[in-house]
């Protein structure tokens, strides 16, 4: 509606509606994770109960399945339980990439190109090899994992168990998914192309002036955003492709962030150690830090809280008062992994669920109505048929 821009910027926040959060710190050279509180970053009374090895990356979290995934330095691929707080060590070894689909799947590609899709835990590997390294892997709402490899052209696969592979090919230039992988976007320097993954061949192009070098999609998938190396950035309905509005910067963007709720834009100046943000309510910069641009850092939390890398310290800035002020600080923490989570130990899974009762064989004893206990699972309901089917395969191929 018109008038959502001023709604959005004067009326409930996204602070005001989030869930607890938690920040994770994983150490980059191997040890014990440990839990943060935000905004403060002040320790939490939570830690693994045994050391993770040596880190290049962190992979993301399946918190319907309390997992983080992360990559060590020797390739493998480990799990940190977060309701037991165990390790999971060497779930897959010679993993080149990773990467979780909307749903918390976890897809590797090893040494030989093949990719392994983890669904409930159980690996499953796909039959059909990509055709080069990829520089970029998006896992959709459909149980398909979408690859860019590079070459002597971009190309473009999508994977899907029981069906053959689709393939088409790209320009080069930055490439973005929506949350849900229904639709990329490549910054082609001078258009964007937008490709559907279920129709790969057919492409379209968006003509950009001031040479287009960085694309990225609003969280809900309903805007994108275009950085130029001549120009500030351009603001596109993803529906309509019309032009929504044209942000300036101090300068030309490199790369850019989104944070979860779609809020705040993070932008990395070309050629600079420091962040400038963007206020997407009014699309409007508001303002720059000194900081690491990190594969990790930097991030806004779903309480608003900027998390930056400065100068060895990991710093956190309230993003609820116009001043920016800084709300936490630890010191030489910037060499380590952080992971803002949308769960704490009060609220997860291990303390918000009863405890399991062991299958005895014994029927549990009747309620005031008269009726056994029982549990009730609601898995979905939806109105698109398409949808409903394609989740009922997903069922069926992990067995349930």
């Amino acid at each position: 509606c018109q008038s959502s821009s001023q709604r959005y910027a004067h009326g409930l926040s996204a602070a005001s509606t989030a869930p607890p959060s938690s920040l994770l710190r994983l150490p980059a050279e191997g040890g014990v994770a440990a839990l943060y509180h935000a905004p403060g970053l002040e320790p939490w009374d939570w830690s693994s109960s045994g050391p993770l090895p040596a880190l290049r990356r962190v992979i993301g979290a399946a918190l319907d399945q309390e997992l983080v995934y992360a990559q060590t330095a020797k390739n493998e691929i480990v799990a940190l339980d977060l309701q037991t707080a165990r390790p999971r060590p060497s779930l897959m070894q010679n993993v080149r990439e990773a990467a979780l689909g909307p749903d918390g799947t976890l897809y590797t590609v090893d040494d030989s190109l093949r990719v392994v899709e983890f669904v409930r835990r159980n690996p499953i590997r796909f039959p059909t090899r990509l055709p080069a390294r990829p520089r970029d892997l998006f896992g959709t709402r459909s149980a398909a994992l979408l690859a860019i490899s590079t070459g002597p052209t971009n190309v473009l696969t999508q994977l899907r168990l029981g069906a053959d592979p689709a393939r088409a090919t790209l320009p080069s230039g930055d490439a973005a998914a929506t949350f849900w992988g229904d639709l990329l976007a490549v910054a082609a320097d001078s258009a964007v192309i937008l490709a559907d993954p279920e129709a790969p061949e057919s492409l379209l192009a968006l003509p950009v002036s001031g040479h287009a070098r960085a694309v990225l999609f609003s969280p809900s998938g309903h805007r994108f955003y275009v950085a130029r190396r001549e120009g500030g950035i351009l603001v596109y309905n993803r529906f309509t492709r019309g032009k929504l509005a044209e942000i300036d910067l101090p300068g030309p963007a490199g790369a850019l962030r989104a944070d979860p709720y779609g809020r705040w834009l993070l932008v990395h100046p070309t050629g600079a150690d420091s962040l400038w943000l963007v206020d997407l309510a009014t699309n409007r910069y508001v303002g720059g830090f000194a900081a690491d641009w990190a594969s990790d850092l930097p991030t806004v939390t779903n309480q608003q809280t900027l998390l930056l890398k400065v100068e060895g310290d990991v710093v956190a800035y309230d993003l609820t008062d116009g001043d920016f002020p800084e709300r936490g600080r630890v010191l030489n923490g910037a060499v380590d992994f952080w992971l803002p989570l949308a769960w704490t130990p009060e609220t997860g899974t291990a303390s918000a669920l009863p405890e399991a009762v062991p299958d005895t064989g014994i029927e549990t004893s009747a309620g005031e109505d008269g009726e056994a206990g029982r549990i009730y699972l609601q898995l979905s309901s939806s109105q698109n048929r398409g949808w409903s089917a394609e989740l009922a395969r997903q069922l069926e191929q992990q067995g349930l």
